[in-house]
């Protein structure tokens, strides 16, 4: 009998765990954001991944806009976010995701993940996100429609799991910096980031068999700063990397089930004890 009602409180606590799971996930804000880099072996690496969920109104940049002087020519050309952090502070919610490697580029094979907590997901509905693709001069990963990733709805619902894939032909050309592999690019190994040569050209997508082939083909057997020859250049179907958006539970759901768990179970264990002493 007594064994029956131990039993019988564990289910009670799994499904009130369950309940609270389900709750937590139908209307959580609190995001994972994870970004898989799906170049083979020998291929382009992608640095941190910058993401900010706002209200639409944020554009990181504009296809065929001029990029100089924007927070977005910095990270194309240094792979440093922190102009566009600090350009997006007020606008919503922001994160980074970095490689679980040793080093923050996500490096072919390579994945990473972070959490970010919407707070107003009815207002703050978007998501943007930017990255620099290398080795390269300016070539970046982002999207230019601010309203073009909806994670929630009018109402603050999460929308359902997203999954972003980026492919050769979505890469972007900053148009800052004149495509040099031995002069200013990121990621080569012997070669000085801050070196610089102005383009004066605006945002478009990379040409891949045509006005940028020969940059491309310019990279083929370069040595990267951690040791591998890059023996693989994108295509425009080539896939580069995905993003996958999941809605989680917030820390404190885990919090509240792992008090309750023990909760339970001290007092199963203090009954049970009572009974052996009867």
């Amino acid at each position: 009998m007594r064994d029956r009602r131990i039993g019988n409180r564990m289910r009670s606590a799994l499904s009130l765990a369950a309940l609270l799971l389900a709750s937590s996930q139908c209307h959580a804000t609190f995001l994972q954001i994870s970004v898989a880099n799906n170049q083979p072996a020998g291929g382009f690496a992608a640095t941190p991944f910058w993401f900010g969920v706002h209200n639409g109104t944020f554009s990181t940049f504009t296809n065929g806009g001029v990029a100089i002087g924007t927070p977005i020519q910095s990270l194309a050309e240094l792979a440093d976010s922190s102009a566009l952090e600090t350009a997006f502070t007020g606008h919503g919610d922001q994160t980074n995701v970095r490689s679980n490697g040793p080093i923050p580029p996500l490096q072919p094979g390579e994945m990473g993940s972070s959490f970010l907590n919407v707070l107003s997901p009815s207002t703050n509905r978007f998501l943007s996100f930017a990255s620099m693709l290398v080795p390269s001069n300016d070539y970046f990963l982002g999207n230019a429609n601010p309203t073009g990733i909806p994670l929630f709805d009018a109402a603050g619902n999460f929308n359902g799991t997203k999954t972003i894939q980026i492919f050769g032909r979505d890469v972007w050309d900053a148009g800052t910096e004149v495509n040099n592999i031995n002069f200013g690019a990121a990621f080569i190994a012997g070669v000085n980031i801050t070196d610089h040569t102005a383009e004066n050209g605006v945002v478009r997508f990379i040409d891949i068999t045509g006005t940028d082939a020969a940059y491309l083909n310019s990279i083929t057997g370069k040595t990267t700063p951690t040791g591998y020859t890059i023996s693989h250049l994108i295509t425009a179907n080539d896939l580069i990397a995905t993003i996958t958006v999941t809605a989680v539970p917030e820390p404190s759901t885990f919090v509240l089930l792992g008090v309750g768990g023990i909760a339970l179970l001290l007092t199963c264990r203090n009954r049970d004890s009572s009974n052996a002493r009867v």
